[in-house]
């Protein structure tokens, strides 16, 4: 299970919930517009050297000025959320492996496009993350994906 220590302090300081997932879970599975601090294990066959965790979010168009997704958004992340996780799970995967990864990406669904940009992860700079009793790193950048559903 992962633990995490540590405290954000200052003007942006948060009580937020997060879901706390094992990438490596068969049953891995994101929500819409909850941030994910994912649990990515050492992979040296993917060249992931050391364990870390990344903070991800598959957040509704229009988020963060309006947190209630449309019925639409709602719908097609129901319909799509296991192929929609597997998305993002390829993509932090793939970064990991090749940093050189580009920062804005698009991926088209059948019946939405995801709008992925990561951005500098500093507030898990503040936070020591553990597996069992193994000190995790936080990775340094973040991921958040935009979802956009696409009806004909």
């Amino acid at each position: 299970m992962l633990k995490v220590h540590g405290r954000q302090t200052g003007p942006n300081a948060s009580s937020a919930s997060f879901l706390f997932a094992n990438m490596n879970d068969a049953n891995f599975r994101l929500n819409l517009n909850e941030v994910a601090i994912l649990y990515v294990p050492k992979n040296t066959q993917l060249g992931i050297k050391d364990a870390c965790v990344v903070q991800v979010i598959v957040r509704s168009i229009g988020m963060p000025f309006n947190r209630s997704p449309s019925v639409d958004d709602r719908a097609t992340f129901y319909c799509y959320a296991d192929e929609i996780s597997k998305v993002v799970q390829n993509v932090v995967l793939g970064h990991l492996t090749c940093p050189n990864l580009p920062i804005d990406l698009v991926v088209q669904g059948e019946k939405y496009i995801l709008r992925a940009n990561r951005k500098d992860w500093n507030t898990g700079k503040d936070y020591w993350f553990k597996w069992g009793d193994e000190i995790i790193n936080a990775a340094p950048e973040k991921w958040i994906f935009e979802l956009v559903p696409m009806f004909l």
